[in-house]
């Protein structure tokens, strides 16, 4: 089941105008204490290339019972990075029953390139969030405020996977270096790229069920 598709619409405004918003949800519901959310990077779509995140949401259910939730990531403009990943959590946070069937939840968090950045700086200030997966997080973009985000929310509930050949790969490196960040588990994926094109797609494609479901 490739789940339920839905629109989340909202208004951004700034000092002269106001943007009109929109993303696409996939809601695949499941009795469950665990919900899985993926998060692309920016302009990613619901399902994904190759309908990436539609596998990965139908393995997670099929294996383990989880409730997922898929979403979009575009670009509104350099002044709402964040506004995509809030509204969703905020939807989650509105329909834990519908989505799985109780109030008590984990929300488990896979995120790529900047969308893992995204959620790395804001993570804390959501205690049902139990545990991080980020796939090539964009570290460049805000570095000083994903290492407090990192900070925040506990470097043992996070795990990086960064492909040896992604840009990103030296200053993940150091993030375990950081003071109050030694907890963090950083996997390096020989020959991977940003993408995990090529040899690397079905690391990609198993890397939710392996470092966040394994051990529920």
């Amino acid at each position: 089941m490739s789940g339920k598709y839905q629109k989340l619409n909202w208004q951004e405004k700034n000092n002269i105008s106001s943007i009109d918003c929109s993303i696409d949800i996939a809601v695949h519901p499941a009795k469950s204490k665990i919900i899985l959310l993926t998060i692309p990077g920016v302009d990613g779509s619901v399902d994904g290339y190759e309908g990436k995140y539609i596998k990965i949401a139908e393995s997670a259910q099929k294996k383990y019972g989880v409730a997922v939730l898929r979403m979009s990531n575009p670009f509104i403009s350099s002044l709402f990075w964040e506004s995509n990943v809030r509204r969703v959590l905020e939807f989650i946070q509105d329909n834990l029953i519908t989505i799985s069937g109780r109030q008590d939840v984990e929300l488990r968090i896979m995120a790529h390139s900047a969308g893992a950045s995204v959620i790395t700086m804001i993570a804390w200030e959501y205690p049902f969030i139990s545990k991080l997966l980020l796939i090539n997080p964009a570290i460049r973009l805000w570095p000083d405020k994903i290492k407090y985000g990192l900070s925040e929310f506990g470097g043992n509930k996070t795990t990086i996977l960064i492909g040896s050949r992604d840009p990103s790969l030296i200053e993940v490196k150091n993030l375990s270096e950081q003071k109050g960040l030694s907890g963090i588990k950083t996997v390096v994926i020989d020959g991977a790229d940003h993408d995990f094109s090529g040899k690397a797609f079905p690391i990609f494609l198993s890397a939710a069920e392996t470092y966040l479901l394994v051990k529920m």
